[in-house]
């Protein structure tokens, strides 16, 4: 059976609530992903995706540099557990209309898991 972890990246990149949209993208860019989990305390607070990126911040008319990520995330961050099956992934990104899902292990959050992921496996 394919499982979830099997398609997922780790480790999971994260970013302070406080950096701008200019600093995401700038690491989004560098490590070749699209997706980065916001994180204050060690606390997930939301995933930021490209998309967000374009939408609520280009289309938006938002300067980069001064739009925080913490206004633009996506939450809550949607899970599934890294056993799951890939059917399970994609039956749940289809429903809720996202394109990428947090992966967890005993409930921490150990990947990320993106339609390119599944697609491209």
């Amino acid at each position: 059976m394919d499982e979830v972890r099997e398609f997922m990246h780790a480790p999971v990149i994260s970013v302070d609530p406080e950096a701008s949209a200019q600093d995401a993208a700038t690491i989004m860019g560098e490590k070749g992903i699209g997706s980065l989990f916001i994180m204050k305390n060690d606390e997930y607070l939301g995933i930021l995706t490209k998309t967000d990126l374009v939408k609520n911040v280009l289309a938006g008319g938002l300067d980069p540099q001064c739009t925080k990520v913490y206004s633009v995330m996506a939450k809550p961050i949607i899970t599934l557990d890294h056993q799951a099956p890939k059917g399970e992934a994609i039956d749940l990104m289809v429903q809720k209309k996202i394109k990428h899902l947090a992966v967890t292990k005993h409930g921490e959050i150990v990947g990320v898991l993106s339609t390119t992921d599944i697609i491209g496996k």
